[in-house]
C-alpha cells in the first residue's frame, strides 16, 4: 500500500500531492507550438532548485472545444507558496545559466530563445487558482496506472446554483463518479473548486487511457433514462460545459525534471 500511494504522488501529484493549482492557459499560434513546447522543457529545467517551492508542472495539449493551446497546471500547497515560487524560480534559473558558463554569443542565443518564450507564454494568455481541498470524496485513481504516457482527459465544468453545492457533491459521487469507477474504462477522477481569478465554481477531470478508452465509456453510457437522482443534480447547475485535453508533459516530483510523455 506504500508504495502504492508513493507511486500516485510521484506520478500525478497535481490534482493528488497539492491544494493549490495555478492554471495558465496559452494561447501559442500552431505554427510555433513545437517550438513552444522545445522551450517550455528547456527552460523549465533551467529553472530547477531546491528552493522551489513548486510541487509539480503538469501541460495539457488543448484538443477540443475552446480556444487555447495548451494549460499549464503548477501545483502548490497553499497560496504563499504559489506567490513566492516566481522569485525563487528566477533566482534558479540565474544561478543555472551562470553555472554553464556560456560565451557571449552562446548568452545571446539563450537570451532570444527566452524572450520568444516567454512572449508565445505571455501573449493573449490567461490564469485562474483553483483549490481541491474538502474534495477529497471526488477524486478516484486506478491501481497500477501508468502516467508517464499521455492520457485523454475531460475536463468539465459547472456553475452551481447558490446553497445547492451540496446537491452536487452528493451528485458527482452517486452519479459519474461511480459510473466511471463501475466503468473499467476510466484510469482517473479529480475535482477542483474556484479561488481566484475567472473561473467555473467546480471543474471535474476523467482522465483515461486512450481515446478508444474514452469512445468506450461515452458509447456505454449516452441515451440512458435520466432517473430521479440524475434530475436532482441537474436541478443544482446554474451552466455546464466541457473541453478535452491530452496530458503531454509534466514534472517528476522528486526531481523536478520535466519531459513528455509517449
Amino acid at each position: 500500500m506504500k508504495n502504492f500511494i508513493t507511486l500516485l504522488f510521484v506520478s500525478f501529484s497535481f490534482l493528488v500531492n497539492a491544494q493549490i493549482v495555478n492554471i495558465t492557459y496559452v494561447t501559442v499560434p500552431r505554427e510555433n507550438s513545437e517550438t513552444f513546447l522545445t522551450l517550455h522543457e528547456k527552460f523549465m529545467n533551467l529553472s530547477i532548485s531546491e528552493d522551489r517551492v513548486l510541487t509539480q508542472s503538469v501541460i495539457f495539449a488543448h484538443a477540443f472545444a475552446g480556444d487555447y493551446t495548451f494549460a499549464i497546471y503548477d501545483s502548490y500547497k497553499n497560496t504563499q507558496d504559489l506567490v513566492n515560487d516566481t522569485a525563487l524560480a528566477d533566482a534558479a534559473m540565474k544561478k543555472n545559466v551562470e553555472a554553464m558558463k556560456l560565451d557571449k554569443e552562446a548568452q545571446a542565443s539563450l537570451m532570444d530563445e527566452y524572450r520568444n518564450y516567454s512572449a508565445m507564454y505571455a501573449y493573449n494568455h490567461s490564469d485562474q487558482i483553483r483549490q481541491n481541498t474538502g474534495l477529497e470524496k471526488l477524486q478516484f485513481m486506478v491501481e497500477n496506472t501508468d502516467w508517464s504516457t499521455k492520457k485523454v482527459v475531460v475536463v468539465s465544468t459547472y456553475e452551481v446554483k447558490w446553497g445547492m453545492n451540496k446537491t452536487f457533491h452528493d451528485g458527482i459521487v452517486d452519479g459519474s463518479l461511480k459510473s466511471l469507477k463501475d466503468s473499467g474504462h476510466a484510469s482517473a477522477h479529480f475535482a477542483t473548486q474556484h479561488l481566484y481569478g475567472s473561473g467555473a465554481d467546480f471543474h471535474t477531470y476523467q482522465v483515461y487511457n486512450s481515446w478508444s478508452d474514452f469512445a468506450a465509456y461515452e458509447e456505454a453510457n449516452l441515451g440512458g433514462p435520466m432517473l430521479v437522482d440524475d434530475k436532482k443534480f441537474w436541478s443544482s447547475i446554474e451552466s455546464h460545459g466541457d473541453e478535452i485535453l491530452t496530458l503531454i508533459g509534466s514534472t517528476t516530483p522528486e526531481t523536478m525534471i520535466f519531459s513528455y510523455k509517449k
